[in-house]
């Protein structure tokens, strides 16, 4: 029987630095809702620009 990882977002390479669309930490899943819900699929599109911007350096 295969295994389901439950919060697949925790995979993205975008993980590694904070939201600044939600102000999740890095490592941290992004949230919805105003904090009630968290996004286990995917990240903000925010936190995936803030990785681009990060590598930049």
């Amino acid at each position: 029987m295969p295994t389901t990882d439950p919060d697949p977002a925790l995979r993205l390479p975008a993980i590694r630095v904070a939201c600044p669309a939600c102000g999740a930490r890095p490592g941290d899943l992004c949230t919805s809702h105003g904090g009630s819900r968290r996004r286990r699929h995917d990240v903000h599109q925010a936190r995936t620009q803030a990785l681009r911007s990060d590598d930049r350096r």
